[in-house]
C-alpha cells in the first residue's frame, strides 16, 4: 500500500518516452526478450518497480514475426525524473531474441487523463494456478474477478471489459493473460491507472494503459462491466 500511494502521489510526474527505433523484425511475443536486452544495457531496470516497458510497434508479418514500421518506436513509462538514466540508450543496440534493433533519440509525452484506456494484455496470477483441461469461461470468470478486485484495491472507479485472450511466453513458460478496456474512468483514475497499471510483468509489456482508439465500446457480446465503487 505504501507503494501504491507513493506513486499515485506521483502520477503527474510520470511520461512515456518514445525513442526511435531502427530494425527490420522482431518475435510478436517479444517482451521477455527486449526486457533481457535492457536489463543487460541498464541494470538498474531489472526488477524495478518504476519503469513499464509497452515494447515495439509495427505489423504482424506472421504468427510468430512483427515488422517494425518504417518509423519504429520504443516505447517506456517511467517517471520524469529518470529521463535522464534511461537517456544512455540511444546509441545503443539492443539484441532481441536474435533480432538486432537500433535504438536513437526519444521523444517524450505527458499522460492523457482520458476516460477510456486499453491495454494490450494483462496477466494476473489466479490463486491456485489455471485448472486443466483448461476451460475458457471459467478462465474469463475468475480472470474478471481478480480484475475488479485488483482496480477496487487501487480506489479505482471504473468499468472493464475483456476484449480477448493473450498471452506472454517467459523461458519456457506461457502466461495465459487478457486484453483489457477501462471506461469511465475520471481524470484521476485515469493517470492512476496508467502509472499502477494492473496485474503484473509490467517490464515485459503487461498491464500497460493508453488512450483506447476506438471508442465508445461495443456494450455487447462478452461485455462485463462493473463499478469499483460497488464492490
Amino acid at each position: 500500500m505504501e507503494r501504491v500511494e507513493r506513486l499515485v502521489m506521483d502520477a503527474s510526474q510520470y511520461v512515456d518516452i518514445a525513442f526511435s527505433a531502427r530494425g527490420r523484425t522482431v518475435p510478436r511475443d517479444h517482451g521477455y526478450a527486449l526486457y533481457s536486452a535492457l536489463s543487460g544495457c541498464l541494470p538498474s531496470i531489472h526488477g524495478a518497480d518504476w519503469i513499464a516497458i509497452h515494447g515495439f510497434s509495427g505489423w504482424v508479418l506472421d504468427a510468430e514475426t512483427m515488422v517494425l514500421e518504417s518509423a519504429g518506436v520504443l516505447r517506456v513509462r517511467v517517471p520524469a525524473q529518470r529521463i535522464a538514466e534511461l537517456l544512455a540508450l540511444v546509441g545503443t543496440t539492443l539484441e532481441v531474441a536474435g533480432h538486432r534493433i537500433q535504438i536513437g533519440a526519444p521523444t517524450v509525452h505527458a499522460l492523457p487523463p482520458v476516460a477510456v484506456l486499453d491495454a494490450r494484455l494483462v496477466v494476473i496470477r489466479l490463486t491456485g494456478g489455471i485448472a486443466k483441461p483448461f476451460d475458457r469461461a471459467v478462465f474469463e470468470r475468475r480472470f474478471l474477478a481478480e480484475a475488479r478486485r485488483q482496480l477496487a484495491a487501487l480506489g479505482i472507479c471504473g468499468e472493464l471489459e475483456l476484449s480477448g485472450r493473450q498471452s506472454l511466453r517467459v523461458a519456457k513458460q506461457r502466461i495465459l493473460g487478457h486484453s483489457v478496456r477501462v471506461f469511465g474512468l475520471s481524470m484521476d483514475d485515469s493517470l492512476k491507472l496508467q502509472v499502477l497499471g494492473l496485474g503484473g510483468k509490467r517490464t515485459m509489456g503487461c498491464g500497460i494503459f493508453r488512450p483506447a482508439r476506438n471508442v465508445p465500446p461495443v456494450r455487447g457480446g462478452r461485455v462485463i462491466a462493473v463499478a469499483a465503487s460497488a464492490l
